[in-house]
């Protein structure tokens, strides 16, 4: 004779196993989803901070030497951003990229000569990668907002106010 006390009481035990497992599954797999989601955001708010640097670093090599400015890198890693960025993280990067374009061409096309003009556009351009790298830390729950360029050397005295473009 089938007890079905302990028929039911075995068919309702797997059951909520079964659930049990299922239900962990769709947690992992969404939580999986939101890592991978976020790191996809930290790489290319990475990749933004590193060819940042490196055309700042080129257009003062297209000023002092010549060289020629390759922005093909810097297009991408902005690309990037737009892609997978939240859209304070976006917005910061544009606003980083509208000061590399409004002032790279004055150094690019040598028509700066001036050591102080190439200061205040220096620390433009590092003041708005500081609010990016800021931007992408809240993004990240990175920690407190970082106050310094992520470099070593004095700032100018004063905020820098925008370049006389007029020359």
């Amino acid at each position: 004779m089938i007890d079905w006390q302990v028929v039911v009481s075995s068919a309702g035990s797997v059951l909520v196993t079964l659930s049990g497992v299922v239900a962990g599954a769709v947690l992992a797999n969404r939580s999986q989803k939101q890592h991978r989601t976020r790191d996809r955001q930290i790489d290319a708010c990475a990749a933004v901070v590193a060819e940042s640097t490196r055309v700042q670093i080129a257009i003062l090599r297209a000023w002092r030497e010549g060289a020629t400015v390759d922005w093909t890198a810097w297009n991408i890693a902005l690309g990037t951003i737009w892609l997978v960025g939240t859209p304070p993280v976006v917005s910061a990067a544009a606003q980083m990229d509208e000061v590399f374009w409004r002032y790279s061409n004055q150094f690019i096309r040598g028509e700066t000569a001036d050591e102080g003009t190439w200061d205040t556009v220096r620390d433009l351009m590092e003041a708005a990668r500081l609010d990016f790298i800021n931007v992408a830390r809240d993004m990240s729950e990175a920690g407190e907002p970082m106050t310094e360029v992520p470099v070593r050397r004095p700032l100018l005295p004063d905020p820098p106010g925008p370049p006389d473009s007029s020359s």
